[in-house]
């Protein structure tokens, strides 16, 4: 893959993520994404991130983190993430 191995920043949508815990019992999490292109994108947030950066809201984020290859799909291991400010509607003044 293009990018595997190197450091990305992308924004997205947030669809949906899946906690788990590891074998210590710590949870991470598994998220979903939809990019400007409509394209899925997956992310992995391991304990110490997670802990740091909770994602547990919609809304459009900021991800930053590495490309990794796990089984021939790419994902993204997260590092930072944060949840961009949205404009609110003028249509609701």
């Amino acid at each position: 893959m293009l990018h595997e191995g190197k450091m990305v920043r992308i924004v997205a949508d947030f669809i949906a993520d899946k906690p788990v815990r590891t074998k210590r019992g710590d949870y991470m999490k598994f998220g979903t994404f939809l990019d400007v292109e409509g394209s899925f994108i997956d992310t992995v947030h391991f304990p110490p991130s997670l802990k740091q950066y909770p994602l547990n809201t919609a809304g459009i984020y900021l991800i930053e983190g590495k490309v990794v290859l796990d089984f021939g799909c790419p994902s993204i291991e997260v590092s930072w993430i944060g949840r961009m400010p949205l404009k609110p509607d003028p249509r609701s003044e």
